[in-house]
């Protein structure tokens, strides 16, 4: 039984390992409804007040698996300004990782039909370990086991470029290679995080007056990891329901639904599993997702929108 339990701990802290060097930024399946966490260009770009909600449930055969909660803002605040916010959560085993971002985009009109938008995010941290929640086999407390936590800032810049039907979008939201490996009483904690770089892009291709067909990637690059992406297709009826599917090189698929209950109201679910045979049934993943949206109005009570320019 001791054998087992350890063994248990160690594919624990194994998982640890891996989501704090090879996955620091969180990866959700409806990305594409919170662009404005992974690139800031994305703020009001839409004409939309925006309030948007995430939870993921990574591994759900998995005890201590990842979670993730997720909140985002975003509107307008004139003709060229936008502003929003994000909240991104996520706790694994021992891990609680907290990052809250301020974001500000401005538009330059390229054309009477193309704009680029500038983005720019300001950022704070918060990290922690809780190693009272370790089950170790020790009596007596073991000083590399003690709980930590931190806190530090950061930035990020984006560039998104719309044409008709057509985006391509450039990011880095976490731009400082913030250190979090220290030293203390020959104690050594923490690890680093390196900047993301994020491309993606997609077109819409309208069918008919009902159907609209979309393709899209995300794709990610940091240090010493190799290339993440997601390509995505999604069908739209009537814009008010969606089905899309997903491959990610992980060896994941996934499939997402939403619906518009209300003129202002969506919600969604998305699904995704492994083609890994290890553990191949606790791989599955699961998310909720709630948005709310209304079109933005300026001072005089009329709404925002390019066609008005």
């Amino acid at each position: 039984m001791r054998k087992l339990k350890y063994s248990v701990l160690l594919v624990a802290l194994f998982a640890v390992t891996i989501s704090v060097n090879a996955q620091q930024e969180t990866t959700i399946s409806n990305y594409w409804s919170h662009m404005n966490v992974i690139n800031p260009a994305y703020v009001g770009s839409d004409g939309m007040t925006n309030w948007k909600s995430t939870i993921r449930s990574q591994w759900t055969g998995i005890s201590d698996a990842p979670e993730t909660q997720l909140f985002s803002f975003s509107s307008p605040v004139g003709k060229n300004v936008g502003l929003g916010m994000s909240i991104v959560n996520d706790e694994v085993f021992i891990e609680k990782n907290t990052y809250v971002a301020f974001d500000f985009s401005y538009k330059l009109n390229m054309s009477n039909n193309a704009q680029l938008y500038l983005g720019l995010k300001a950022a704070a941290q918060f990290y922690s370990v809780d190693t009272a929640n370790l089950q170790t086999f020790n009596l007596l407390s073991d000083p590399a086991l003690e709980s930590k936590n931190t806190s530090y800032p950061n930035m990020g810049l984006g560039f998104l470029y719309v044409q008709d039907k057509f985006y391509l979008s450039l990011s880095a939201p976490r731009i400082l290679n913030t250190e979090r490996i220290s030293v203390d009483e020959s104690i050594a904690t923490m690890a680093t995080d390196k900047p993301h770089m994020y491309l993606s892009s997609g077109y819409r291709f309208e069918l008919n007056p009902l159907w609209d067909l979309t393709p899209s990637f995300l794709m990610s690059k940091v240090e010493n990891v190799p290339v993440l992406y997601d390509v995505n297709l999604l069908v739209s009826y009537n814009d008010m329901l969606d089905f899309g599917v997903t491959y990610r090189n992980a060896e994941t698929f996934g499939a997402t639904f939403s619906i518009d209950v209300s003129d202002s109201l969506t919600v969604g679910y998305s699904y995704e599993t492994s083609s890994r045979t290890l553990l191949s049934t606790e791989w599955n993943t699961s998310e909720i997702y709630i948005g709310f949206s209304i079109p933005y109005k300026n001072k005089r009570g009329q709404v925002i929108d390019d066609s008005m320019e």
